[in-house]
């Protein structure tokens, strides 16, 4: 614990010197006449007022929200001519185009949103670090809002990204167009931000998905191109960020109910307990404005008893939000999370015959952890053409095995960034920054280690006519144990052609790197009947990615209320491949393959109808995933990725009722790690996915009630290896906002 007290009291000198940076930053205000836009929006059905719309001006930092009574106000506008957006949850998004700002005219507007079960956030804020239309993202992004969230009763956000074509999860870890396969936990290519703000672990460099409080996110943006350019190591399959919402203006509190039962095995053989498992989870949320202020809290508690042995977990999460605005220039939010969780450390199963249960003498194995997560950032709005923005986090991360093999570790994380965002002219736009970060592990299965980075980034964008050029690179120098690892360049090139307000065409090309974790480098561990022992001498693994896609967004079009189509042809290149591979005696070492290829293609459609009667979801991806030598020959098929990966979501809305149906297919897994199919006996047979879920909702005043059902058909299979999936489950939600 010593390590851990010194690094808790050091000065993390990373966000020190990004917060005296900007604090020195003092700009004169221009002394030339500034004009105001005003407006009102509106329900284009009922006329109702509509607060909290987005309302954001077109290639530049400014933006504001509609308040309670739908009105909004754009202050200190120079002359000219723009464009505004205007999107929000559920509403269709709209286009204001050539608002003409003239020094001594007033300009006031009157904007109607149509309402839209499919509609999406228009305006992303992730592949650009910068607010931008989601048609003119030079890459691969798609945008999930609460309301989809919401009508899967998803309580983990990873259980909802896997709907998204190019997106799967394997084991509960997330794969962005197959990137990252399954690692034992340990060293993600997919980078999950929270508002913005990195949130790998300290030592493994893993997501923990019970941090998230999906009930207050605003909105999910994936950028499934890879993102190293802009946002470093363990980005370079993807990007997830999670923007969680601000307070409503009217104060609110919701207290939200989730009941379950698990079934009992299909199979009479299999029963492994009299009573069925059982499902709790119980949110209390209260959120209110105080002036141009706000901020929620909320508290969450859960118990799963699930389906398996020890597959169990309790939880205790709290979060909060606090949103500061001081005017159109100044603003900054706090966010806090803390969890309490404990759950059961499952390796394998017992044995065929009894799949449900714990292998014999790990029946009691648990993890017991302790995380607190403190995100904040500041903004800066000089005008519209200039805006600085300073972001810091603290994670600290603490856990206890017990069981056959007791383990603990202590893991901190510091984190800094200063960002300025500068439109030059109404073509031309860059964002620069810089960012520091800073480890330190202290546990029995990783040893006593620090690493830290430093890196430094550049977006620029320029507009020729219909086309924007992107140009964008990163330099990071990544340091363990005060040697250097490793010192990369990640430059990108993305090119985008929007011919139409509803058509854009992008072309992409980059470099990605990922340097390994401290858990690859030095675990050295045992659970079951696998041990994991160390490898220090991995290198940094690269990657060059290359993409072309299009993206299609329109509204009333004929029957159809809305129509999103997306389709990305891809191709990445892999050199030094991190990849847990066992020997012949099940010991694990984390090693670097020569080299891999994963090419293939993604298709995404939505559409709704009839006046929103109905929708349609439907995802598809294909992978071809591989080893190669150096020479380019195939070697294998690369391990835990799935060839063919389609999702179908068919929703119905009629009166004041809401039902859906869910079908997800993936192919057999053609490769695994740990045991291989024996095709005479059967052992270890692997099958494709066949999943269907279905659901049904409704609202009453201040209720809301929906009861779901997961895997209809009690259908079995398995990804990693002896580890069954998905019982099936009943589950009851009912809401109350008081």
């Amino acid at each position: 614990m010593r390590f851990l007290k010194a690094t808790l009291l050091r000065p993390c000198w990373s966000i020190l010197f990004t917060i005296i940076l900007v604090v020195g930053i003092s700009f004169p205000l221009s002394a030339q006449d500034k004009i105001s836009i005003t407006g009102q929006v509106s329900d284009a059905k009922s006329g109702m007022p509509l607060p909290g719309v987005n309302i954001q001006i077109q290639r530049s930092s400014l933006g504001t929200t509609s308040d309670l009574k739908g009105s909004f106000q754009l202050n200190d506008l120079a002359p000219g001519i723009y464009q505004l957006s205007f999107s929000m949850m559920g509403y269709a998004p709209y286009l204001a185009k050539g608002i003409a700002v003239v020094q001594g005219v007033p300009v006031e507007l009157k904007i109607e949103l149509k309402s839209n079960v499919l509609a999406s956030p228009q305006v992303v804020v992730t592949s650009s670090r910068k607010a931008q239309d989601i048609l003119e993202s030079p890459f691969s992004v798609s945008a999930i809002g609460p309301r989809e969230i919401q009508s899967k009763a998803i309580v983990k956000m990873i259980d909802i990204l896997s709907y998204e074509s190019g997106v799967s999860t394997i084991k509960g870890q997330l794969n962005i167009r197959g990137a990252s396969g399954y690692s034992l936990g340990a060293g993600s290519r997919s980078l999950l931000l929270i508002d913005g703000i990195p949130m790998l672990g300290a030592a493994a460099g893993n997501v923990t998905w019970a941090t998230v409080p999906t009930s207050e996110v605003d909105r999910v943006e994936i950028v499934k191109s890879g993102g190293s350019a802009m946002y470093g190591s363990s980005a370079m399959g993807g990007v997830v960020n999670i923007i969680t919402r601000n307070a409503p203006p009217e104060p609110e509190t919701r207290i939200s109910t989730q009941l379950g039962v698990y079934s009992h095995p299909r199979v009479e053989q299999w029963k492994w307990r009299d009573s069925r498992g059982v499902l709790y989870n119980t949110e209390l949320s209260h959120s209110r404005s105080f002036g141009d202020h706000a901020a929620w809290i909320r508290v969450q508690k859960r118990l799963d008893e699930s389906f398996m042995g020890l597959s169990w977990e309790e939880a205790l999460n709290i979060s909060g939000k606090l949103k500061l605005n001081f005017g159109n220039a100044h603003s900054a939010a706090l966010f806090v999370n803390i969890l309490d969780d404990k759950y059961g450390l499952l390796s394998t199963w017992k044995s065929p015959a009894d799949p449900f249960e714990a292998p014999v003498g790990s029946e009691n194995d648990y993890n017991n952890g302790f995380k607190t997560i403190v995100n904040g950032h500041y903004n800066y709005v000089h005008s519209p053409k200039l805006a600085v923005k300073v972001r810091g986090s603290g994670y600290l991360n603490s856990w206890e095995s017990f069981g056959v093999d007791t383990d603990y570790s202590n893991e901190i994380r510091y984190f800094g960034e200063l960002q300025s965002s500068r439109t030059w002219s109404e073509n031309f736009s860059s964002v620069i920054g810089l960012t520091a970060q800073q480890n330190g592990v202290e546990a029995q299965m990783f040893g006593e280690h620090e690493s830290n980075s430093l890196a430094a980034y550049l977006l620029a964008q320029k507009k020729i006519a219909q086309v924007t050029f992107s140009l964008g690179g990163r330099w990071e120098t990544y340091a363990v144990d005060g040697v250097s690892q490793d010192q990369v360049l990640s430059p990108q090139l993305a090119l985008n052609w929007k011919p139409t307000a509803w058509m854009a065409m992008r072309v992409s090309t980059g470099k990605g790197f990922r340097v390994p974790t401290v858990a690859e480098m030095f675990t050295s561990a045992r659970r079951s009947i696998f041990t994991v022992e160390p490898n220090p001498d991995l290198v940094s693994e690269t990657s060059i990615s290359r993409e072309i896609g299009v993206t299609l967004l329109a509204g009333q079009v004929g029957f159809l209320d809305l129509i999103k189509f997306d389709m990305a042809i891809f191709h990445n290149k892999f050199n030094n491949l991190i990849e847990p591979v066992p020997d012949s005696i099940a010991v694990i070492h984390f090693q670097n393959i020569s080299d891999a290829r994963i090419q293939g293609m993604d298709v995404g459609l939505g559409f709704s109808l009839f006046d929103n009667l109905l929708d349609l979801k439907t995802a598809y991806t294909w992978l071809d995933p591989v080893e190669t030598s150096t020479e380019g020959d195939i070697i294998d098929t690369l391990s835990y990725r799935y060839r063919h990966h389609w999702v179908n979501t068919l929703g119905l809305h009629y009166w004041n009722l809401d039902a859906s149906l869910e079908y997800r297919y993936a192919s057999k897994l053609e490769s695994v790690e740990l045991f291989q199919e024996n095709v005479l006996t059967g052992q270890d047979e692997r099958v494709p996915v066949h999943i269907w879920n279905a659901g049904l909702g409704t609202t009453f005043k201040d209720w809301r009630f929906l009861f779901r059902v997961e895997n209809i058909f009690q259908y079995y299979y398995t990804q990693l290896e002896r580890n069954m999936e998905e019982e099936r489950l009943f589950t009851l939600t009912v809401e109350r906002k008081l």
